[in-house]
């Protein structure tokens, strides 16, 4: 298959720093995350500017604009740092693993799955959030997740290698994604998802942020077809190397009301939940994402 010379050359720069972050001990890797990132955030001031306006939508006269620059450069740090980590994923071990302060929550889900049975693992994009899936298979939960397939083939392939260097499998997100998540999720497996998205179509209204986003009800949706919960999670990082996570109560679907009225009771619940963890830590949050969550479809 040919590729086009873009392609080659994001390419060839993503190999290129991963193989650099990965020869690299763990705290020099996170100095050359830093770097790269205060460049791209205080030379080329790469979505800067609307990620502090989106800090002002959503929390007003509440926060100055130096906090609200503060927050920003926190946030987008931490997207640096949260890409060498995943360059490094097959270099974390249970026995590293159990030294992190999110090794009792995971633990937590570890009994509440021998408990439950399959369960949907929800977290927003707070702190290290696809740490959350990988520590859950390193403590050997049948985990896998969802991902949608990027426009360049040879970063696809390269970032599912990531992703999968531990051994959770990525389902990705085509036409047949619902018969396959409710079939593994009828076998005994866990589901980790990231329902903080922003639906190009009409789905779900829901309250967040102080505003209105339109969000999908797959979350929902899985759970109603699997009969089974979702446990909502938030990952924060703490410093540069160490990860802290919180287990809230499992929501549940109702099967003696509307299927509709359900998903949407359920997706607020859940809503909710990251919504009142996000004010209390901004910083932790994603405010860089291209489909901003409050925007219009």
């Amino acid at each position: 298959m040919k590729h086009r010379p873009k392609h080659l050359v994001e390419y060839v720069l993503l190999r290129g720093l991963v193989g650099m972050v990965r020869i690299l001990p763990l705290r020099g890797a996170l100095v050359l995350g830093w770097l790269i990132g205060a460049v791209f955030f205080f030379v080329c001031r790469y979505r800067r500017t609307k990620a502090a306006a989106r800090l002002g939508e959503v929390f007003g006269d509440r926060l100055t604009e130096k906090e609200r620059q503060r927050i920003a450069w926190l946030s987008f740090r931490n997207i640096c740092f949260n890409a060498v980590e995943a360059a490094r994923f097959d270099k974390l071990t249970p026995e590293k693993m159990k030294r992190m302060p999110l090794y009792k929550a995971i633990d937590q889900v570890h009994q509440t799955y021998k408990a439950e049975g399959p369960l949907i693992v929800a977290t927003a994009h707070m702190g290290n959030w696809d740490l959350a899936g990988v520590a859950s298979k390193l403590d050997n939960l049948p985990i896998f997740s969802i991902a949608r397939r990027q426009k360049n083939p040879l970063t696809d392939a390269l970032l599912n290698r990531m992703r999968n260097a531990t051994g959770m499998e990525v389902v990705l997100n085509d036409s047949r994604v619902l018969q396959t998540v409710v079939r593994r999720l009828k076998k005994g497996e866990i589901l980790a998802i990231l329902p903080d998205v922003r639906s190009k179509t009409e789905a779900l209204s829901i309250d967040f942020l102080g505003g209105k986003a339109n969000l999908g009800a797959g979350a929902a949706l899985f759970a109603q077809m699997a009969h089974c919960p979702i446990v909502p999670v938030v990952l924060t990082r703490r410093g540069w190397t160490q990860h802290d996570c919180q287990i809230f109560d499992p929501i549940s679907s109702n099967p003696d009301i509307d299927k509709k009225e359900d998903r949407l009771r359920v997706i607020q619940e859940l809503v909710s939940i990251f919504n009142a963890e996000i004010l209390n830590t901004p910083e932790q949050y994603f405010w860089f994402n291209k489909r901003w969550v409050l925007d219009p479809i």
